[in-house]
């Protein structure tokens, strides 16, 4: 990835009273930045040893700039030029190794922009906790769910550093007004009209290495030096040249973006572990969501972040930190989705839902967190009993909806769901209600895609784009005045039974929950029938929805892997599957517990290793000599080219078998049958397009697009936990049958392994099943 710095950063970064200072000195400091990242290449240049390199990341909006000439940019391989005092190797094996088995080792990294909650949170943290940050910030981008994911694959455009600067004058200002400005700065300058070099010197040290989450240099200080003196002198205010200088590192790449980077271990040449300042980053943002602390950023420049023991140390203490919660109430505000209250974007129908409010709203997310926090953290509970508890808080404000008494006036007071009521669990919170419904009504489908997504993990394909809603909008008639009458049209036809008979089964036992979360027993003077099933598992109402789900064998690792996730900011590549499905079956017999958890992932050579830089993604383009569509498919007796006779295939429940032995051995490809004759006969029409396995879909991180296709699918382990535990593999030639691609398309639904497979359209016939199984037979081949 590479940022340009547009040629202006400011016509005027600081103007009080008619007085400013021109771009000239901010981008004096920014090109001299940059050009000294991009200096510090994969070379060993920066330190010894180092090769690994900041991942290009892709971005389509590429900032655009005036001055191209005069414009540096940061290199994909560059890597901050003053860690080499940090990563020196430990001088001694380590005693403890605190990891998980098996082994593992991390996957690519890259560049990531900070998000809008680690921006604020960083400001608050460094400068100060009553510091307002106004205005928009770039959007964040939700990739698997995940703004955390998402924060790799965005740049800034030119308006966004627009805003940006506007932002860091604003922060700037209020951080070195006189109500701050003693608590900021230790030292006291020699006349507060003039300018003072050594305390701007002092206050440049101790504020840029939080800023840039690293130690800054001499030279670095020198730079913004002459910038606070050059604006002193020009404002006539000591003050207002550290607000220029501050500017700077608020605007500084190294500020915005996190930067990874990677270097090879000394002691195993064949591992590469992240550096120290990058661990120390990575680790605060994940355990406390904000950037390191002095005591971090020492262990880091000591080099004790890579060495087990000194890990370990940092970890525990973070742990023991009441600033863990600040890093639960992030995760779980990504997770589900709290970005858009915190926004304003949910809006109700005033005359439908004349309680709602966006103070009704914040209250019912803050009641959420709290509730996340109080049951992980003070209580230690186990994580799937969020869905179950009774206990909550309450506010006059939610009380309303919620149709209980609230003796506080003003703040909270803690309440619990009596039980035999209609709620229990955070799945009847109006925050989840309110947030997955429409502003005039609920919404069955978007309340059980979130459990089906977000909960489950479950991949649910977008819908196609002719589908015609006005079925299911008329609520007139008969048979069609509950949400369960109308959603029958979905179940008639056949490219959206598929995929909604995911989804509104479980989004009907929410249904006595209206848009906003207030109880009823009817919709449009019909009965509510509020029962289902989820995964095959039946349940009576949204209370009893709230303990299947809790028993769900998908909802702990659904769990795992989300946290996984957000705390190193991508997709689970294939090789760490079988390490998260350890760490799954420790955590299950422990109770998914939050600390656990944490120090397991922190702790974990997945969080300190990685695979070296992330590649920038490209279209794949068909691969040559295929198969045009209609040429018949072998079926499941085809004998061979080589004239052998047919090998048999292994027998035996998929469920149990694990892998088979070694014999027979993959055979020569029947008939000169190819992957390609699948992929176009088969998988095209059937699970790619706009379906499941498009580009646009991915699921089970699985792309059926010609040329990918085949690398993605043979010998790639399974999404599904149960599947990896059986010991199963996609595909695989020593055991076709217990292969994961025949289990899922010739196997009824199941609580296990999820629905057949294709969701859309007709299913495969035995002869196409018969086929791929003999493809797999011999061998699985391109």
């Amino acid at each position: 990835m590479s940022l340009v710095m547009p040629a202006r950063v400011a016509d005027s970064v600081t103007q009080r009273g008619g007085r400013c200072l021109t771009q000239r000195l901010l981008w004096r400091v920014g090109a001299a930045l940059l050009v000294g990242a991009a200096g510090c290449g994969g070379d060993g240049s920066g330190s010894a040893g180092r090769t690994a390199t900041v991942a290009p990341t892709v971005a389509s909006t590429a900032v655009p700039t005036t001055r191209p000439t005069e414009v540096p940019t940061i290199a994909p391989s560059a890597v901050p030029t003053t860690q080499s005092t940090a990563t020196a190797a430990p001088t001694a094996m380590p005693t403890t190794v605190p990891t998980a088995a098996p082994t593992v080792q991390g996957g690519p990294i890259a560049m990531r922009r900070l998000t809008a909650a680690h921006f604020k949170a960083s400001i608050a943290d460094i400068l100060g906790a009553d510091i307002v940050v106004g205005g928009h910030i770039e959007p964040d981008n939700r990739r698997s769910g995940l703004l955390a994911v998402g924060s790799s694959f965005v740049s800034v455009t030119s308006a966004g550093f627009e805003q940006y600067e506007a932002i860091a004058r604003n922060v700037a200002e209020q951080a070195l007004d006189p109500t701050h400005r003693d608590a900021l700065v230790s030292c006291v300058p020699a006349a507060a009209t003039q300018p003072d070099d050594d305390c701007a010197g002092q206050f440049l040290r101790q504020v840029g290495g939080r800023l840039l989450r690293r130690p800054v240099t001499e030279e670095e200080i020198a730079l913004r030096v002459d910038v606070a003196h050059d604006a002193a002198t020009a404002l006539g205010d000591f003050y207002g040249g550290l607000e220029s200088a501050l500017t700077t590192l608020l605007l500084s790449p190294e500020f915005l973006f996190r930067v990874e980077a990677a270097e090879l271990d000394p002691n195993d040449p064949h591992r590469q572990r992240l550096t120290d300042a990058s661990m120390a980053a990575r680790l605060s943002y994940f355990l406390w969501n904000t950037a390191p602390d002095d005591e971090l950023l020492a262990a880091a420049q000591r080099g004790e972040l890579v060495d087990d023991a000194g890990l370990a140390t940092q970890v525990d203490r973070l742990l023991e930190s009441d600033r863990l919660e600040d890093a639960a109430r992030a995760f779980f505000s990504d997770l589900y989705g709290f970005d858009q209250i915190e926004e304003g974007l949910v809006r109700k129908d005033p005359t439908l839902f004349p309680a709602f409010s966006q103070a009704l709203i914040n209250d019912a997310r803050e009641q959420t967190l709290r509730v996340v926090t109080d049951h992980l953290l003070a209580q230690d509970g186990d994580y799937r009993e969020l869905f179950t508890t009774r206990q909550s808080f309450m506010t006059r404000t939610l009380g309303i909806v919620y149709q209980v008494p609230v003796r506080t006036a003003l703040g909270w007071e803690p309440f619990e769901f009596p039980a035999g009521g209609e709620r229990a669990g955070l799945l009847t919170h109006v925050s989840l209600l309110a947030l997955h419904s429409h502003p005039g009504r609920s919404s069955p489908t978007l309340r059980g895609k979130f459990v089906r997504e977000v909960l489950l993990c479950t991949d649910v394909p977008p819908p196609p784009g002719d589908i015609d809603f006005s079925e299911f909008a008329e609520e007139g008639g008969a048979n069609r005045r509950t949400a369960r009458e109308r959603l029958a049209v979905h179940v008639a036809d056949q490219v959206c039974s598929g995929c909604h008979g995911l989804m509104d089964p479980v989004g009907l036992a929410l249904e006595k929950l209206d848009g906003i979360g207030t109880f009823r027993e009817t919709e449009n003077g019909a009965d509510i029938d509020a029962s289902g099933e989820l995964n095959g598992v039946p349940f009576a109402d949204a209370v009893d929805l709230g303990r299947v789900l809790s028993d769900d064998p998908g909802l702990g690792p659904c769990f795992v892997e989300s946290l996984y996730k957000y705390a190193v900011g991508r997709d689970v590549g294939p090789g760490e599957r079988a390490w998260l499905t350890d760490v799954e079956a420790r955590l299950a017999e422990s109770g998914y517990r939050w600390r656990d958890l944490m120090r397991i992932i922190a702790m974990s050579e997945a969080f300190r290793t990685t695979s070296g830089a992330r590649a920038a993604e490209t279209t794949v383009t068909p691969s040559p000599g295929t198969t045009p569509l209609g040429t018949p498919i072998p079926s499941s007796t085809a004998q061979p080219t080589n004239g052998s006779e047919p090998t048999p295939t292994p027998s035996g429940n998929p469920q149990a078998t694990g892998s088979a032995p070694p014999t027979p051995q993959p055979t020569a490809t029947a008939r000169g049958f190819t992957f390609q004759q699948i992929q176009d006969q088969i998988f095209t029409p059937r699970c790619a397009t706009q379906y499941c396995h498009s580009p646009q879909a991915k699921s089970g991180n699985l792309v059926l697009e010609a040329g990918a296709a085949f690398g993605n699918l043979v010998g790639v382990d399974p999404t599904i936990a149960a599947a990896r535990a059986a010991g199963m593999l996609r595909v695989d030639p020593f055991a076709p049958d217990n292969s994961f691609l025949i289990l899922k398309l010739s196997q009824p639904s199941s609580r296990d392994f999820g629905s057949r497979m294709p969701l859309i359209g007709t299913p495969l016939s035995p002869d196409e099943i018969g086929a791929i199984r003999d493809w797999i037979l011999a061998g699985a081949t391109p």
